[in-house]
């Protein structure tokens, strides 16, 4: 690997971050504790604590994004993947890839997902908003309400204002917040972008001024979370070294794994103390004076539910855990996006392929980001994404089969183009340039679970098992995504790059053939969500898991914020939506609601 350096003032000196292996007394207690200083932990904390008469603790599982190269340089995401920085989640094997488990990505420091993720910032669909607020029944989350939130965490960076750039965003839905999370489109004038644009005018694809703005149907430039050349992240713009050293009234707890939460002595149902292991491995309790806020993920939350006595009591029970409520939905409902990459050799020199193969490339990079922050190093290789949708007339829809979208405005599938070989399946090879189309599947209707490990249900992984691709529906979308990229790739604009497949078409003569394809080349773990699933205030308790409120029904204390409530897949990825809900939180405990 590549040897990197950065010079980085040090502020953890300055924060009032509990150092490795210390303990908070359990005499202790605060007004707000958030488990979780990940996407929506890092901003409720935040948002509370503005109140300087209110005290508010974080327990994050991880260590602290400061001064982490990794974490800060845009273009090597990828290394966080399977690091100190990530749970190293896998799932269960998988029959319709191939049998193989996957590899499911969880963010494992302050910031959570997305202190490692790609960076891609989209809100959903507004349909998918308005599917939200008519399933709960409460219109608070439609997307003409959920957008004043999605703009108070934003800062848009405009880009340049020339003729290339004049029509590839709408201010209008977007927030200028210089102090808060980065918005930034990719604008280097680097080759692909012509040849990206150009075959989706070619093949009958739309152009979409903005992806968030509420109709994302089409091509238009994707836009990533970074400010400045760096990753722009909850935990930057929300529990920053600034932040934290202002103010007395907000303490960050790191290392700390939660293992329960515990009910108020005397009470089964009211649930304000916090246990977790230190980073020397002593349990310890803390306890909130007003509410516990779980913000741990969609894969540690439920685990958390359970391990407190909350979640379906069968389940419960085998792995010998009292049941303080019976609550079916915990762990159910896991619905997430799988994906695969398929790639093209081309003629073009300045693909990133290099980049990732030839250290002295990479360090002239590096050495570019060091001294400006500028360079080829503040890029993740995407510029445009696709948005699309099976055909009205498609066979899939013979027979009376309900379209699982939010509506005719919601995309089935997602594609991007890459400036480089992506395929998580196949080595890069040593030699040659290349582009990508990385491909998702977005309105699943596939619903997998997550539940406690029978061998060790008190401390071990969660056991994900997603069942990707298991609907005749997610395949048929899986397979019309492969078949659009092939026809996209095929246009007259691609021509002069000499495009060519690595993989062999006659696969996309035979489902059959295809589905093979598919299945080695597939995979999963990136935008999960459902498994504490929010419904209308007036379902039994057991059926969801938190109203819209984000209260946990049947018991007090305690609410969920992440993207373990959304109660049906986002189509998009899932941080920009996530940000939307932590501000909402926020919103409703301020005010007491």
């Amino acid at each position: 690997m590549v040897s990197l350096s950065l010079r980085f003032c040090s502020l953890l000196a300055l924060v009032p971050l509990a150092a490795v292996g210390s303990v908070i007394p359990r005499a202790d207690a605060y007004d707000y504790i958030v488990v979780g200083g990940g996407s929506a932990g890092s901003i409720i904390a935040s948002r509370l604590s503005e109140n300087s008469s209110v005290s508010v603790l974080v327990i994050e599982g991880g260590p602290s994004h400061e001064g982490e190269v990794d974490l800060t340089i845009p273009y090597v995401y990828p290394r966080t993947f399977r690091s100190r920085f990530d749970w190293n989640y896998t799932t269960v094997p998988q029959p319709n890839l191939g049998n193989r488990p996957g590899i499911y990505l969880r963010g494992h420091v302050l910031g959570g997902s997305s202190s490692i993720n790609g960076m891609t910032l989209n809100r959903a669909p507004a349909s998918d908003w308005d599917k939200i607020a008519s399933y709960t029944g409460d219109s608070s989350f439609r997307w003409d309400a959920i957008l004043p939130y999605i703009k108070k965490n934003e800062g848009f960076n405009r880009p340049p204002n020339t003729p290339e750039y004049a029509n590839t965003y709408d201010p209008a839905v977007h927030g200028f917040n210089a102090d808060k999370i980065g918005n930034t489109l990719v604008t280097d004038g680097n080759w692909i972008s012509q040849p990206a644009l150009q075959a989706a005018t070619e093949v009958g694809i739309n152009y979409v001024r903005d992806v968030n703005g509420g109709l994302p149907v089409g091509i238009s430039w994707q836009q990533f979370s970074t400010k400045d050349g760096s990753r722009s992240s909850a935990a930057t713009a929300y529990l920053n070294a600034g932040i934290l050293s202002s103010r007395t009234n907000l303490k960050v707890l790191l290392n700390a794994f939660v293992t329960r939460l515990l009910p108020v002595s005397g009470t089964d149902l009211k649930f304000t103390t916090v246990e977790y292991k230190d980073a020397s491995g002593n349990t310890v309790t803390v306890s909130a004076r007003r509410e516990v806020i779980l913000s741990a993920g969609v894969m540690s939350t439920p685990i958390i539910l359970m391990r407190s006595g909350l979640g379906p009591r069968a389940h419960l029970q085998a792995n010998n855990i009292t049941t303080i409520l019976d609550i079916p939905a915990v762990g159910q409902n896991l619905q997430d996006r799988c994906g695969a990459a398929a790639v093209w050799s081309v003629n073009a020199t300045d693909t990133d392929d290099d980049i990732d193969r030839n250290p002295a490339v990479f360090n002239r990079w590096l050495n570019q980001w060091n001294q400006n922050h500028t360079g080829r190093l503040t890029q993740m290789s995407y510029r445009q994404m696709i948005f699309g949708r099976v055909p009205n007339n498609a066979s899939i829809f013979s027979g009376g089969f309900q379209d699982p979208s939010s509506g005719p405005t919601c995309p089935h599938y997602e594609l991007y183009p890459a400036n480089k070989w992506t395929s998580p399946t196949t080595p890069q090879p040593a030699t040659g340039n290349f582009v990508s189309m990385n491909i998702f599947v977005s309105a699943s209707n596939v619903r997998g679970t997550v539940t406690l490990d029978p061998t060790n249900p008190l401390t071990g992984n969660p056991v994900i098992d997603p069942k990707y691709l298991s609907s005749e529906w997610d395949r048929y979308v899986m397979r019309d995504a492969v078949r659009t990229s092939v026809h996209y790739f095929n246009a007259p604009a691609w021509k002069k790059w000499n495009a060519t497949p690595v993989f062999d078409t006659a696969i996309l003569n035979s489902d059959a053939a295809l589905d093979a394809w598919i299945s080695s080349s597939a995979f999963g773990g990136v935008h999960g969500v459902g498994t504490a699933r929010m419904g209308p205030a007036n379902s039994p308790a057991g059926q969801d898991v938190v109203a819209p409120n984000f209260k946990v029904k049947g018991v007090s204390g305690l609410r969920i914020a992440d993207t373990s409530v959304f109660p049906f897949v986002i189509n998009g990825h899932t941080m920009g939506a996530t940000y939307a809900i932590a501000e909402k939180v926020s919103d409703l405990i301020k005010s007491g609601n």
